[in-house]
C-alpha cells in the first residue's frame, strides 16, 4: 500500500467513508468526472477496493488509518 496521498486524495477518501457510513454504496460511475482521477490513484495505491458488487469501498488498511481520525468518525466523535 501507498501511504502517500495528496489532500485531493485524502479528501475524497474521507468522501467515500461519509457515503459508506451513511449506508451507500458508492460507484465509480456515481463520482463526478472530476474526482475519476483521485479514485483511480487512490485504487491503484491500496486505498480503495472494488467490491464483489462493484462498488468502491475502503481497504483494510484505509479503514485503520481512517478509524483514529476525528474528522471521518473516530474516537472523540
Amino acid at each position: 500500500m501507498d501511504f502517500s496521498i495528496t489532500a485531493e486524495e485524502d479528501a475524497l477518501l474521507i468522501r467515500v467513508a461519509a457515503q459508506l457510513r451513511a449506508g451507500h454504496s458508492p460507484t465509480d460511475d456515481s463520482l463526478a468526472d472530476e474526482v475519476r482521477p483521485r479514485v483511480a490513484a487512490l485504487l491503484r495505491k491500496g486505498w480503495l477496493v472494488v467490491d464483489a458488487e462493484g462498488s468502491l469501498t475502503l481497504s483494510r488498511m484505509s479503514q485503520a488509518a481512517l478509524s483514529s481520525r476525528r474528522d471521518v468518525g473516530g474516537p472523540g466523535t
